[in-house]
């Protein structure tokens, strides 16, 4: 599990979730298969992390020698070594082989039982559209370093993970629990949480461009150029989200009640005006607030000289977790009230 990332596991469990908890009351719900759907998107995301792993082994890793220089650097891409668990023999590519494909097994039987309880209750149309979605994030996101697109060698890995843990997650979601191919202000919403997802991964890309370059790693950052650039492009990922729900507000009747996600807008402009003196080599007081999130053991991140990345890559995922959690949480009491 570790190897498969775990930890960034939230990147499409919180969507997913946010997506099942919005589709109750809509018609065709049907809660129980809200289960296999959750499981099925954290499986499927497990082996995709694996699956990462497995064709970035086939294709080659960066020397050893300039992954130790990087890390006396502070790099901490380069920190993450991987496929250690290959190059020490704790496992070998077999083993990969064999737990990505138990993953992306586990998640297509999920999403198979899924689909024949639609083809059953609501007819093939909605049975297409959930295999529909669960097809083509499975093939996007094996393409982010699988031949023959392999999108994360040409800058648009991060682009790939919010559309993949954005839209198609969120509507694949709401179509596993209703049967409906398509909701319009869902796919709106699923528009501004991908673009969080996507921060999460991009505000790394921006903080360690230099880095990356030397391990061969092309990304967004260096397909946008200039630190400028960069900056504006986290800014739109950041502001977009907003826009999204301010746009469902108006369009789709949602209560204003959910304009309460502009709590988090401080937070977002922290973590922009952070970033951007962290790139241009200005001085940042990286201490965490508690109106910032939960930052883990900070002592801990401290003593190993990797506080400055996870001060804004925590920032990236509590802003995402924020957002999901406010809309949540109005969409309840709302159904409550009503």
């Amino acid at each position: 599990m570790d190897n498969a990332r775990k930890i960034a596991l939230p990147q499409s469990a919180i969507p997913c979730l946010t997506a099942i908890i919005l589709s109750i009351g809509q018609d065709g719900f049907f809660w129980p298969l809200a289960i296999p759907v959750f499981l099925g998107v954290c499986a499927a995301h497990l082996g995709m992390n694996l699956a990462d792993d497995y064709f970035d082994y086939l294709k080659g890793l960066p020397s050893g020698e300039i992954r130790s220089s990087l890390v006396a650097e502070g790099s901490v891409r380069a920190r993450m070594d991987k496929c250690q668990y290959i190059l020490s023999g704790a496992a070998t590519e077999k083993d990969l082989r064999k737990a990505m494909i138990l993953f992306l097994g586990f998640a297509a039987l999920m999403g198979l039982a899924v689909v024949i309880f639609q083809m059953l209750t609501n007819g093939p149309a909605s049975a297409l559209a959930v295999a529909a979605y669960a097809f083509a994030g499975l093939f996007i996101g094996l393409q982010y370093s699988g031949a023959p697109m392999r999108l994360g060698y040409h800058g648009l890995g991060e682009l790939v993970i919010g559309v993949v843990f954005g839209p198609l997650n969120m509507m694949g979601a709401a179509a596993a629990v209703t049967g409906a191919a398509f909701r319009p202000d869902m796919f709106i919403l699923s528009i501004g949480i991908g673009c969080l997802v996507t921060n999460i991964v991009f505000v790394h890309s921006v903080m360690e461009a230099a880095a990356d370059k030397q391990l061969g790693k092309r990304t967004f950052a260096h397909l946008l150029g200039g630190k400028t650039s960069q900056i504006t492009a986290l800014a739109v990922f950041t502001l977009v989200p907003f826009i999204c729900l301010i746009c469902n507000v108006f369009l789709y009747g949602w209560s204003h009640w959910y304009l309460l996600t502009l709590v988090s807008l401080p937070l977002s402009v922290c973590f922009l005006c952070s970033t951007w003196r962290f790139i241009n080599n200005l001085p940042c007081d990286d201490t965490p607030r508690w109106w910032m999130g939960s930052m883990g053991n900070w002592n801990e991140y401290v003593k190993a000289g990797v506080d400055w990345f996870l001060f804004r890559w925590l920032m990236a995922r509590n802003i995402n977790t924020f957002f999901c959690l406010v809309v949540i949480i109005v969409f309840i009491i709302n159904s409550i009230v009503k």
